[in-house]
């Protein structure tokens, strides 16, 4: 491993943790109990929701993409790439059995507005065309949607949600590079606004329960 990547890796773990906590204050997080008695949920909310200055991206179909559509619903947002080799594919995996569990807990349509729609957010948009990140989440849900932008774009939505990503250095004609980020899920409200921080290790079981606790 080169010199860079690893600078660039201990750069972005401090920038996550610099972030998250000017994002919420994380000591005065809260960790919301589970259904279970005795267990603990992976949700941590944050003490007040955090307001969301707009921004402005793509979704998968090359529409624009602003605060607003976030608005009116839950919205479960991920982070990552779609050639990721390991953490997005079994992050999208865990969301989409989790998705099912939701649906088969309450199939009504009361129940369905507690499910969060997905998102992932590319963090390599060099590489994630629309299209691509069409093709890429079909495999796993085809209600999930992707956005993309500029590296700056992106950067703008990320940093308000204490996220922190890092792409390898590397010429316009260079078509394998690394990109390292974090796990984390965030939760919005519908209002749009920062609510809660689902921490990796993810686990649809886990979940589900965990957003059904929070969003019902």
């Amino acid at each position: 491993m080169r010199l860079t990547q690893i600078n660039g890796r201990l750069l972005l773990l401090l920038i996550s943790f610099a972030l998250l906590g000017l994002a919420a204050g994380v000591t005065a997080w809260r960790v919301i109990a589970a259904h279970k008695p005795g267990a603990t949920s992976s949700v941590i909310v944050l003490p007040e929701p955090r307001e969301i200055k707009d921004f402005a991206l793509l979704d998968q179909s090359g529409k624009p993409f602003t605060l607003d559509d976030f608005r009116g619903h839950w919205s479960l947002v991920f982070f990552g790439f779609t050639s990721c080799p390991d953490v997005c594919p079994n992050t999208l995996y865990q969301l989409q059995q989790a998705r099912q569990l939701m649906l088969a807990e309450d199939t009504s349509a009361e129940g369905a507005a507690d499910i969060p729609q997905v998102y992932l957010v590319t963090v390599d948009p060099e590489r994630d065309t629309p299209q691509k990140l069409t093709a890429y989440l079909g495999y796993f849900d085809p209600t999930f949607a992707g956005l993309t932008g500029s590296p700056e774009q992106l950067q703008a939505l990320a940093s308000q949600l204490g996220i922190a990503f890092f792409v390898e250095p590397h010429t316009p004609d260079k078509l394998q590079y690394s990109v390292d980020h974090g796990a984390s899920m965030l939760l919005l409200d519908p209002q749009g606004r920062f609510y809660a921080v689902l921490a990796a290790p993810h686990d649809a079981t886990s979940i589900a329960r965990d957003i059904l606790t929070v969003t019902r």
